[in-house]
């Protein structure tokens, strides 16, 4: 089977206020075209639909319209799960509706019984040629039930997951029977055994898929390894990291990554989304394709007079695109940012916009600063900043982090791992509603 792997899409997201809603519908424009440039009969997006449990209309009205205009296409089944940021309620409210196009959602584990997480694929002439265990992401409340034996401290993920991926694969094998078709499989976790983006490590890997360095997620919340997931999945569709990547090196377990950048600590990461051909006992065929910017994401970085000349370049020379743009500029506690460059930001051209300013602090001294809420994070008409902001900031001062040994990448994906981890839940708490 051909499929078209995605996930992390998070719309509704707004970065430092800017509406993303004209780039997320790009996109999704740009993926039908693709899916049927590339003849895929599955396209799967592994969570993370939404940025936030209660998402905009607009996001949902435009989510429901890109699945209906699939319909008549060669892609004959779709496959939505849920992801931490989701709400797994409000995907599964229109299940029943979008089963009746192929469309096959499974928000949230809850009472669902491993049966219920698999299902038959069909070809573009009705017959079934895949089975799908499509496993959304699951809270530790709901794995508890799958974590029967004896575990060693910090080995309840894989314990838990092991278990979960152990029972649905063994209703797919059931379901499959003798037939000779593959079998794939979904989720959205965090995984060790890495490769790209970040690395406490030193050494280099040629192996990595982005040519960078082999890591692990920092810390031990959630990640698992990739032995619990069963070698009889042909494939693993995956996500929860924003980039490109395979898990413990093995080419039937990967991310996507996010098509999107999310934080200007991504800006210079590529955007993929994956068509993998797929065969069962075969490794898959996968290729990388690479997600069109609609608008450009920027981190103008280093000194005062560095960031100076990086301004003068756009004035000199305007880009085509949109271009968002964070001053990270080094602390100079004898000049002012806002003034030094304030008449480079007056003179740039009419799309390029500076939407944030952040002080590089050195991260072996004082306490972690993001610079989140001095007056720099303000917007340009002086309201305040955002609900999220003050979430970062809050989780930020209630966990410490050993900085020990951490360069700024480090710490850029600890802090990271705690957002991903808090604060949707803290979006959550805001958003909510008592009946009356």
């Amino acid at each position: 089977m051909k499929i078209i792997h995605t996930g992390d899409w998070h719309l509704g997201n707004r970065l430092f206020r800017v509406d993303r809603t004209e780039e997320n519908r790009f996109f999704l424009n740009w993926l039908k075209t693709e899916i049927e440039e590339q003849k895929a009969e599955v396209l799967v997006v592994s969570g993370d639909i939404f940025d936030t449990w209660n998402p905009p209309t607009e996001a949902r009205t435009m989510y429901i319209d890109f699945l209906a205009s699939l319909n008549g296409t060669c892609c004959k089944n779709i496959i939505i799960i849920g992801g931490n940021h989701d709400s797994g309620t409000l995907l599964d409210s229109e299940k029943e509706i979008l089963e009746i196009l192929d469309i096959h959602v499974v928000g949230t584990l809850s009472s669902l019984q491993p049966e219920d997480m698999v299902f038959e694929l069909k070809d573009r002439d009705g017959e079934v040629a895949g089975i799908c265990c499509a496993v959304p992401f699951a809270p530790e409340m709901e794995l508890k039930k799958y974590c029967t034996a004896e575990y060693e401290s910090g080995g309840f993920s894989d314990a838990a997951y092991g278990e979960l991926y152990r029972q649905v694969c063994a209703k797919a094998l059931e379901l499959r029977g003798e037939r000779d078709i593959p079998v794939i499989a979904t989720g959205h976790l965090y995984a060790a055994g890495l490769e790209g983006r970040l690395s406490g490590e030193i050494r280099e890997s040629e192996a990595s898929d982005d040519g960078k360095r082999s890591i692990d997620v920092v810390g031990n919340l959630g990640s698992v390894h990739s032995d619990i997931f069963p070698n009889d999945f042909d494939y693993t569709a995956l996500g929860h990291i924003h980039y490109t990547t395979k898990v413990g090196g093995n080419g039937k377990i990967r991310y996507s990554g996010s098509p999107f950048v999310m934080g200007f600590d991504e800006c210079k990461i590529g955007r993929c989304v994956l068509a993998v051909d797929v065969k069962k006992g075969e490794e898959p065929e996968v290729q990388k394709i690479e997600v069109p910017s609609k608008v450009f994401w920027v981190r103008a970085e280093g000194t005062l007079e560095e960031i100076k000349k990086t301004l003068q370049g756009y004035i000199k020379n305007p880009p085509e695109k949109e271009t968002n743009i964070e001053v990270y500029y080094d602390f100079d506690e004898t000049r002012n940012v806002n003034d030094f460059i304030q008449e480079e930001l007056e003179k740039l051209p009419e799309n390029v916009f500076v939407v944030h300013f952040k002080r590089k602090d050195n991260p072996k001294i004082g306490t972690i600063s993001l610079g989140l809420l001095d007056e720099s994070g303000f917007d340009s008409e002086g309201g305040t900043i955002s609900d999220e902001d003050i979430f970062k900031t809050l989780i930020l001062s209630k966990i410490e982090i050993d900085k020990e040994d951490l360069d700024e990448e480090g710490l850029s994906e600890k802090q990271k791992e705690l957002f991903d981890t808090y604060l949707p839940l803290l979006m959550q708490a805001r958003d909510f509603e008592p009946e009356e």
